[in-house]
């Protein structure tokens, strides 16, 4: 996603290649370099990152295990390992990055920047949920053998856990294309500075609320798509269930109080690293 800072924004003199200004409610291709990063650096870093997402793909079905427990289950098998299912969302991060920025600014133009950033997010998942599911069952497979006789086909864009992948992906597009630019405000008027430094900060920020923001509808994505008997369960049952793992996940009741438990900052955390490593890396 971090490609889609790198089209040219009015919002101050001084540029980021990471600046994350709409620059007009016009259609703009991209040009050479955001190409080039575009279908070569995307999926590379997403290749990269694959541990820090089979690790919260993992965290999904163990609320017991700290992170550092969670991230050594990923290498359980060899260093190798870590990289499980990691091919099939680099090849999809190609058009994935490729797309995405252009695209945003095509659906502005006429619905809006929130318009914008629904129709963004839900192309993204049209593109990347058949990788990601593939990715995340090959991960489940890897921990606990047989778990899926086949895993979803990478290249099947639909499939249970949809609309929470796409709910997904518009907060975090959100942190993109609009927490980003409050918090580049404060980290202005906090510093009395307004700069590349402060605009790739304020960027860094609002990708990081909202990464925070998404991690237990990441985790509830990762739980449907790797928990098989889901999938015969009817609607209500799948949101019984849903709605009970969330509680397994996030609370503790001691003594007829409930109170958040040590899985919500693991949580935020993954998900922050995942997010975090991915958008300092490409930028």
């Amino acid at each position: 996603r971090a490609v889609l800072r790198l089209l040219p924004s009015p919002r101050a003199p001084t540029k980021s290649p990471l600046a994350s200004r709409p620059a007009s409610m016009g259609f703009q291709f991209p040009e050479t370099p955001v190409i080039v990063a575009g279908g070569m650096g995307g999926p590379a870093v997403m290749f990269v990152v694959t541990p820090f997402r089979n690790g919260l793909t993992l965290g999904a079905t163990n609320s017991s295990a700290s992170a550092v427990q969670l991230y050594r289950s990923v290498f359980s098998g060899g260093l190798a390992s870590g990289w499980t299912g990691g091919v099939y969302t680099a090849m999809a991060a190609c058009p994935q990055f490729l797309c995405l920025g252009p695209a945003y600014h095509f659906y502005a133009s006429f619905a809006g920047v929130a318009g914008g950033v629904v129709l963004t997010s839900a192309t993204e998942s049209m593109i990347v949920y058949g990788a990601e599911t593939c990715n995340a069952q090959m991960a489940k497979n890897s921990k606990s053998p047989g778990t899926f006789q086949s895993v979803h086909p990478s290249y099947k864009p639909f499939g249970p856990g949809l609309g929470i992948h796409i709910f997904r992906n518009i907060i975090a597009t959100a942190g993109l294309r609009i927490f980003c630019t409050p918090c580049t405000a404060l980290l202005e008027l906090a510093t009395g500075k307004s700069n590349s430094l402060t605009q790739v900060g304020g960027d860094f920020g609002g990708n990081v609320l909202a990464a925070c923001m998404s991690a237990p509808v990441h985790q509830v994505y990762g739980y449907t798509v790797t928990t098989p008997e889901l999938a015969k369960m009817s609607a209500s049952e799948k949101k019984e269930r849903i709605v009970q793992f969330l509680k397994d996940q996030y609370l503790v009741t001691e003594n007829g109080k409930s109170r958040l438990s040590s899985v919500v900052p693991r949580d935020l955390f993954m998900r922050s690293m995942y997010v975090a490593v991915a958008y300092t890396m490409y930028s």
